[in-house]
């Protein structure tokens, strides 16, 4: 669930209600925490070598942010009834 953003916010409560093991639960938030540095680490090692992406590099960051904003976005609007 690390990779999902709406669902590493309700699996440890999930993990609860499903009356998992506090060992169990720790494997798997160790095993995902792991995952989710290497992965991170070697995307950020192989897209910072190529050369659009050093070229256009505020253009991403900006990129990142706006699209990051889109739930909060998406939350006023559907509080809005539009």
């Amino acid at each position: 669930s690390r990779f999902l953003p709406l669902f590493r916010t309700f699996a440890p409560f999930v993990a609860g209600i499903g009356a998992m093991s506090y060992a169990r639960f720790t494997l798997f938030n160790l095993i995902g925490a792991l995952a989710w540095v290497v992965s991170l680490c070697l995307a950020g090692y192989w897209l910072g070598n190529l050369p659009w992406v050093k070229a256009n590099l505020t253009l991403i960051i900006v990129g990142i942010i706006l699209f990051s904003l889109v739930p909060i976005g998406i939350g006023y609007l559907k509080s809005k009834g539009a």
